[in-house]
């Protein structure tokens, strides 16, 4: 198992031809971005998303992403 990684947010639009590929750094800097997005999509929905986990099929990596506010440390 690997070491817990800092989590990231993303921008999901479920109608937008392209995947999320930005990795926001901050709950706020994603909430920004889909509001900016939303301004200027005419109608489209921005969904602000947070990465769990990952898991990668060809070696069966496991990465769990941690955010600091869900960090018990005992």
């Amino acid at each position: 198992m690997s070491k817990p990684q800092e989590c990231f947010w993303i921008i999901w639009c479920p109608t937008g031809s392209t995947p999320p590929s930005y990795r926001h750094e901050s709950y706020q800097s994603a909430v920004q971005e889909a509001e900016r997005l939303a301004r200027c999509s005419g109608g489209s929905e921005f969904y602000v998303m947070r990465a769990d986990t990952m898991r990668k099929v060809d070696d069966m990596q496991r990465v769990d992403y941690v955010h600091p506010d869900d960090y018990v440390p005992f």
